[in-house]
């Protein structure tokens, strides 16, 4: 499975695995359904609409045209909008839109994927889409060439090792209290990169990379502290699940 590296805003690497073109066709085939059965329904709900008033006359096509037009048309740009980047199918198939600079995906980006949509997908029977995935390697189309952003598969949560909890001792001393000021992405990311070390990374880039964590989390929690980088972030994940767990 390819991958690709996303810095985020606290300047760390991390890895996420691109979804495949399976996944993406299987997503968007789903959809597709999805839209198919909106349409059908929409057509009941306005026949339905016209046995129950007389009275829309000259209203009827801009009736029809809102009910029946609008809402498919701007379905992936609402959903991916309102769904932090996923459509029904995406959501099913665990694939998210990020963007490759590691800020949050916004409206902006969304819509430029949006409305290029046309050009690599429906005029050309998906086939401009297709090649520029193949070409540029990182699973973007021409949307999201120009949007910055990529889809990603989602890792699946099943383990209390993949996730940001981990036990703490019943008696334990919290060292960091102002751990609190963190967020729960801010948290992953401190347990991301600590599970980085049993991957057996560069042994420089890993330090680099773990300097700047720790650098990033004691100047928003606002500590100076001598502790081994490593020493840190897993302290700082201690006691932020101590904390969150009373």
């Amino acid at each position: 499975m390819q991958t690709i590296e996303i810095q985020t805003p606290q300047n760390v690497n991390i890895e996420y695995p691109i979804a495949s073109l399976g996944d993406r066709v299987v997503a968007t085939i789903i959809d597709l359904l999805i839209m198919i059965g909106y349409f059908i329904a929409a057509i009941f709900v306005y026949i339905w609409l016209l046995d129950l008033s007389d009275d829309l006359g000259v209203y009827y096509p801009v009736a029809y045209f809102v009910i029946l037009y609008l809402p498919l048309f701007f379905y992936h740009l609402l959903c991916e909008s309102f769904l932090n980047g996923q459509s029904f199918g995406k959501k099913i198939m665990k694939m998210r839109v990020v963007r490759l600079d590691g800020a949050q995906a916004g409206i902006g980006s969304y819509f430029l994927r949006w409305i290029i949509a046309p050009i690599d997908i429906y005029f050309t029977y998906g086939s401009v889409g297709l090649i520029t995935m193949l070409i540029n390697g990182k699973g973007q189309r021409l949307g999201d060439l120009a949007a910055n952003t990529t889809v990603v598969k989602l890792k699946a949560q099943a383990k209390l090792d993949d996730t940001i909890l981990q036990a703490t001792p019943t008696e334990y001393d919290v060292i960091f209290p102002q751990v609190n000021l963190l967020s729960d992405k801010d948290i992953a990311i401190v347990k991301e990169v600590l599970d980085l070390n049993y991957k057996q990374p560069d042994a420089m880039m890993y330090e680099r990379i773990i300097h700047t964590t720790k650098d990033a989390i004691e100047k928003k929690i606002g500590v100076n502290s001598d502790l081994h980088s490593i020493t840190f972030l897993d302290t700082v994940l201690k006691d932020y699940n101590y904390l969150m767990s009373e």
